[in-house]
């Protein structure tokens, strides 16, 4: 089912010649989110805790709501992230053990870490599964990493670590809103003011005395999404509007949230469709008609290592653009698989250095993310398949026909897949698959009987295939070597 409305987040930049009014809020917002944390540690009752925060610390109803809400958000982040520690650590004690049964190679050295990790892996899963199952979460506010630096202070005294240490957990709070509210949030709204956005901060009761009951924000820019923000405060049936204000190094930012409606969807089947196969350096995107037939192919760079989390999200966003942009010309859908990268980032230890640098900086999630935000604006259909095969298939069957390269060749196969197209292997004892480096892998292929299971027959010529490959990988090494 097509999903109907989405959130989106804008943010801007601001400057204030006193800023003490926001980082009283905050400070105030952050240590009482941590009060009420421990608070809910003990299982008292959430009601009797709003009236009483509501009274001691001067708070509107609101603005309880808001810290509550920011805190089950990370509440139910901690949990989640508690589940996926669990079961990574399940898939990794297996794993070190056959590592410790199976290398004799090991140094003594080398063994003796091996053992140590192993022991560090299940005490820390014990604790957690123990956590697990008495519903306990552990929360550290201001970040563990952080928190660890104390102990070993390197270039910074402790007074210096202990600043910064409250800077991190006093540096953002949160104003929840509502449709049934003005401009959809009572405690936080912005309006426009000659062509400029302004922002009405309101203050609790125990800073009124201080600063007032309002603070104003004047000539807001937001470099995307001004005029989102707009038309949504203007709109008849108005929706509604989260803020959050955070200061990190170069001052305070506010990021603004609500739902958009989906535009009408524009892509269709029946024109064709654009296969991507997302690879840690570049996408390969292949075109092609209802029919399945090929269109066009293209590579488009997508180097994220080296890049801070800014650069990487802004390479990630054009990449995505660039295939959005000729979906939304052509009107048709955009076919990606459905990967999941989360196994192979465990054992980084034990993949190739290179190979493990290129996979941590690798951001699958980011780029689905932004295949579906941006499709969702333009109202193209993203439609996500099974990976099960596809680069072998498309070098079968694809590569040397369409003259395409491996990845290519697997695009067109996942594009295919979206369109409904069901792959057959060829007939015959063997078949020849071309390499990148020019001659041909001789490839064995099953004896199929009826009834014929696809997927198991799919199994045993993978088995072939990769077996073929890296005896050419190793052949290829050896003359090289040779030849030196």
């Amino acid at each position: 089912m097509k999903q109907r409305t989405k959130t989106f987040t804008y943010q801007t930049r601001f400057s204030l010649t006193d800023d003490s009014a926001l980082s009283q809020y905050a400070a105030l917002f952050c240590a009482l989110e941590r009060t009420l944390f421990a608070n809910l540690s003990a299982k008292q009752p959430i009601n009797t805790l709003k009236k009483k925060f509501i009274a001691e610390y001067g708070l509107t109803a609101r603005q309880f709501n808001s810290i509550h809400y920011s805190l089950k958000g990370k509440m139910a982040s901690a949990k989640e992230c508690m589940k996926l520690n669990i079961a990574s650590m399940r898939e990794k004690i297996p794993h070190l053990e056959k590592k410790i049964k199976l290398n004799k190679k090991l140094t003594p050295s080398a063994l003796f870490q091996k053992k140590r990790s192993l022991e560090l892996i299940k005490n820390k899963l014990k604790k957690l599964e123990d956590n697990a199952a008495q519903n306990k979460i552990a929360l550290c506010f201001g970040s563990r990493k952080l928190f660890n630096e104390q102990f070993h202070l390197e270039n910074k005294t402790h007074s210096e670590w202990k600043l910064e240490w409250t800077q991190a957990r006093n540096n953002q709070f949160l104003s929840v809103g509502s449709k049934d509210e003005t401009a959809g949030n009572q405690s936080c709204a912005l309006f426009k003011k000659d062509d400029k956005l302004q922002l009405r901060l309101r203050l609790p009761h125990c800073l009124e005395s201080t600063y007032g009951k309002y603070l104003i924000i004047d000539h807001l820019e937001f470099d995307y999404g001004k005029e989102e923000i707009i038309k949504e405060l203007t709109a008849i049936n108005q929706k509604a509007m989260t803020y959050r204000f955070l200061k990190d190094k170069k001052g305070w930012r506010v990021f603004v949230s609500f739902e958009q409606e989906a535009k009408a969807q524009i892509s269709k089947k029946a024109r064709g469709a654009i296969g991507v196969d997302i690879n840690i350096d570049h996408l390969a995107a292949a075109m092609m008609d209802h029919c399945g037939n090929k269109i066009g192919a293209k590579r488009i760079p997508l180097h994220l290592y080296g890049k801070n989390q800014d650069q990487a999200k802004a390479i990630i966003g054009d990449t995505v653009k660039s295939v959005i942009e000729l979906a939304k010309e052509k009107q048709v859908p955009v076919v990606i698989e459905d990967l999941n990268f989360t196994k192979k980032k465990q054992f980084l230890k034990e993949q190739h250095p290179k190979y493990a640098r290129m996979l941590s900086s690798f951001s699958y999630s980011k780029i689905i993310e932004n295949f579906k935000s941006k499709a969702f604006k333009e109202g193209i259909e993203v439609i996500f398949v099974s990976p099960a095969y596809t680069s072998m298939i498309g070098s079968i069957k694809y590569k040397k026909s369409y003259g395409l390269s491996t990845h290519a060749s697997a695009a067109f196969c996942i594009g295919r897949r979206g369109l409904g197209y069901f792959e057959k292997l060829p007939l015959g004892k063997s078949i020849q698959v071309p390499t990148n480096e020019g001659p041909y892998l001789q490839l064995p292929l099953p004896v199929r009987n009826e009834p014929v299971d696809h997927y198991g027959i799919l199994k045993e010529v993978f088995k072939s295939y990769k077996a073929v490959h890296e005896a050419h990988i190793r052949a290829t090494k050896f003359r090289s070597l040779n030849f030196k």
